[in-house]
């Protein structure tokens, strides 16, 4: 199997207090660290992606230590390991999956997170394993959803983990869920069964894809295979008009990467779901010249707007060069989004950044230091296979005014 090069936000133990800042809660990490350790705000807390302090032990000492050292963050935000409703797991050997599963659940009672799990290396020498996390304050209500005639997780999950009017799903794969087996064929119909699945779940828990806000793919042959699993995903929605401006019905945002799955898929998809009172809008930001922009033919939206929260795509900065001037020109693309509807760089609470190349960490770091030199947002950094086109930096990011 080929492995992808996958690293996440190195994470150390947290040194300082929490702090309060514009409704947000912060906790601080170790000094000099360009992202905030967790933030807690609208009834959720976002921890940054979290490796092991001392790399040195096994997979099963690593997974324990993050554990340890993740539970003193959540103490410190108002939350605990048993109120995390949505995991993504970096491995860097699938070999590894039993024995981090063994140690992941002793960590919890109750009904599981959510989870999404990929393969890939770490950027930390000797790192064997990444993982970040969402969770609920304490006293908080969330509960597990278990489609009827589905078979129970064979692994240590919930398929999905609802609190309030948000729903959290875990990645879906190309398996049928009465028997867990896995349903084989080409990458195409692994995205016609995966998101035959995500519908099933989001339909249990009385939602439907249109109330999706937020989906994050991982496909191995990303750019061999993009148009087909577009037009394959995007056959989900109903969208007329490409051309649309304005508050339109439109697709959740997304972020596509090449990126390997556990073994035996080809794709995975994973959503974040929101269905209440509040209104859904998809943002359009202008172009560069000002006039007004479109929704476009790709089957995803710009950014999703629920209330006071912002979803936005993974974007890069196209054919720019070199890394920092294109992690600039990026940025410049983002801030059209925040405007468009009325946010700005200090509403930013989660920023996903994606890499072609790890080694590119610290020139993407230093330039995201630039945008945010006080109260910056939770980060989580993974190192993929490929992009779209020449792009070798994909941002995303969730805000919340």
């Amino acid at each position: 199997m080929r492995v992808l090069k996958t690293a996440l936000v190195v994470s150390s133990v947290v040194v300082g207090l929490s702090a309060q800042s514009g409704g947000k809660q912060f906790v601080r990490p170790a000094a000099g660290d360009g992202f905030s350790q967790a933030i807690r705000v609208g009834g959720l807390v976002y921890v940054s992606g979290m490796t092991a302090t001392d790399v040195k032990g096994d997979i099963a000492a690593q997974t324990t230590q993050i554990f340890e050292n993740l539970r003193g963050v959540l103490k410190q935000a108002g939350s605990s390991v048993n109120h995390i409703v949505n995991v993504f797991v970096t491995l860097e050997q699938a070999g590894d999956v039993t024995a981090f599963d063994a140690v992941y659940r002793a960590q919890f009672t109750g009904d599981l997170p959510a989870r999404t799990t990929y393969v890939g290396n770490m950027v930390r020498p000797g790192a064997l394993v990444d993982v970040w996390v969402m969770a609920v304050p304490e006293g908080r209500q969330r509960r597990a959803i278990l489609p009827a005639g589905w078979m129970k997780p064979a692994g240590p999950y919930s398929y999905a983990i609802q609190s309030g009017d948000t729903l959290f799903a875990s990645g879906m794969v190309s398996a049928n869920m009465t028997d867990l087996t896995r349903v084989g064929g080409d990458t195409e119909a692994q995205v016609k069964k995966a998101m035959s699945n995500a519908t099933e779940l989001l339909k249990a828990a009385g939602m439907t894809l249109d109330n999706a806000v937020a989906s994050r793919v991982a496909i191995t042959h990303r750019n061999a295979e993009f148009a087909m699993m577009n037009a394959t995903y995007g056959a989900h929605w109903d969208i007329k008009d490409p051309k649309a401006r304005g508050a339109v019905p439109g697709r959740p945002d997304r972020a596509t990467v090449g990126l390997d799955n556990l073994p035996g898929y080809d794709f995975q998809v994973s959503f974040v779901a929101v269905k209440g009172s509040l209104p859904r809008e998809v943002v359009i930001p202008p172009n560069p010249d000002g006039t007004p922009g479109q929704l476009g033919a790709l089957p995803f939206s710009p950014a999703i707007k629920v209330g006071n929260r912002l979803w936005v795509s993974g974007t890069t900065g196209g054919t720019v060069q070199p890394i920092r001037a294109h992690v600039k020109e990026t940025m410049t693309k983002l801030e059209r989004v925040l405007k468009a509807d009325g946010f700005n760089y200090s509403d930013i609470v989660l920023l996903e950044v994606w890499l072609t190349n790890v080694r590119d960490y610290e020139a993407v770091d230093e330039v995201l230091r630039e945008y945010f030199p006080t109260n910056p947002p939770v980060r989580k950094i993974v190192g993929v296979d490929a992009l779209g086109g020449a792009a070798v930096v994909e941002v995303g990011y969730f805000a919340v005014k």
